[in-house]
């Protein structure tokens, strides 16, 4: 994975923040914006890289991108490249951070989590890392999830109706005690799943126990839950 300019002469000035190194990580290596590469061959991806750093690094053959960017190439959840990924599925409630890795065909999630001492296991030179490569042609080492959130018909179909006439009783209560909006702005009640077998009765005597929720139902009405699925890769095409 070292890239073709670890090697090159520092007097040459032409890579100034690419010297080789020792004392950070306690192994030879250089950074490369967001890029840690080792004298051993492995690479790593520390901290959150900024707009102007997701991009393409052709030395790698490796994009940072997140989810939401224009920039995020096609995915897929399969090898085969068959199921495409809507974008809504991997944006929803917020993007996330992906390093897509040409050479092997996949994307990996980088891990936002607390750094220092989770990945020791791959060895403490690299216990920063938010994403990690042993090697060249080496699959990324997932530390972290790809969220894929999907729509979930099943639960719509059972309880659209319910939450229909729920919506309708605890609008007509929030009215009736409220003759001027006491809140400038609402959004959907998410749906719980526990409601599944629940009357209308049920929900709507959980739901009059809050007058912010009460107006967020009657002004947005209900959002529906996804289906959640955790992934270690996603996959891509070639890179056009």
């Amino acid at each position: 994975m070292i890239s073709k300019d670890f090697f090159k002469e520092t007097e040459t000035n032409v890579y100034p923040s690419k010297n080789k190194r020792w004392d950070r990580y306690k192994a030879f290596h250089m950074t490369n914006v967001n890029f840690v590469e080792f004298e051993t061959g492995e690479l790593m991806v520390v901290g959150t890289p900024d707009p102007d750093a997701r991009k393409y690094y052709p030395e790698y053959d490796i994009q940072l991108v997140t989810t939401a960017d224009a920039e995020c190439p096609k995915l897929f959840l399969d090898k085969e490249l068959t199921q495409p990924v809507k974008k809504a599925w991997v944006t929803h409630k917020g993007q996330q951070q992906l390093a897509v890795d040409y050479d092997r065909g996949v994307a990996v999630a980088l891990y936002d989590g607390w750094v220092g001492t989770k990945h020791t296991v791959l060895g403490e030179h690299v216990e920063r890392a938010r994403v990690y490569w042993a090697g060249q042609s080496r699959l990324p080492v997932p530390l972290a999830k790809i969220k894929v959130q999907t729509p979930d018909p099943e639960y719509k179909k059972k309880m659209a109706s319910v939450l229909s006439e729920v919506r309708a009783a605890v609008s007509a209560i929030y009215r009736i005690n409220h003759v001027e909006d006491e809140y400038s702005w609402g959004e959907p009640h998410l749906a719980d799943r526990k409601w599944y077998d629940s009357s209308a009765s049920d929900v709507i005597a959980e739901m009059t126990k809050d007058e912010q929720v009460m107006f967020n139902i009657a002004d947005k009405g209900f959002e529906y839950p996804r289906k959640l699925n955790e992934v270690e890769f996603l996959y891509v095409g070639e890179r056009k």
